[in-house]
């Protein structure tokens, strides 16, 4: 009697689960049709209530982190380097350079040095952190943004690096 009671509890639990795939997979689709809004919500539905152990859990928030460069640099960089520091074993040196690349993208430079430097110390020897450095300051050079170039300076990268 008492597995009668356990299957829809556990089919309930797995449809939970692929809604979530489900939301974030649609979030992507969202993003590559240029339409942040959009993914920014269906990410938010896939996270609500995910636990951070949910094998999803990292690939959803990184979207939530991209669909956010799109339209607010500064939160972001947030939930960005929120996330670096509760998962610092899962996130990668990649994942540093796809935020720094979509900030850039957007016109997010002074939050892209931000999150550039955090990866560079967590990955100090790394080529991807090397040149996504040089993609950063590329791109303060290039768009003469005088507060990016010193805070570049001021933290070593302009200039010697």
């Amino acid at each position: 009697m008492r597995s009668y009671f356990a299957i829809p509890l556990l089919l309930l639990a797995a449809c939970g689960g692929a809604d979530s795939k489900a939301l974030t997979s649609e979030g992507y689709t969202a993003l590559g049709k240029g339409d942040a809004k959009a993914a920014l919500s269906k990410f938010d539905a896939a996270l609500e209530g995910m636990e951070s152990t949910n094998a999803d859990f990292l690939r959803a928030s990184l979207g939530r982190c991209e669909a956010l460069a799109k339209t607010d640099g500064a939160a972001a960089k947030k939930a960005f380097l929120d996330l670096a520091s509760k998962m610092p074993t899962r996130v990668t040196e990649d994942d540093y350079g796809l935020i720094c690349s979509r900030l850039l993208q957007s016109g997010y430079t002074l939050e892209a040095i931000d999150v550039m430097h955090a990866g560079s110390q967590h990955y100090p020897e790394s080529p991807r952190m090397l040149a996504t450095q040089q993609a950063v300051q590329a791109a303060a050079e290039r768009d003469k943004t005088p507060d990016a170039l010193e805070k570049l300076k001021s933290l070593g990268y302009a200039g010697g690096k």
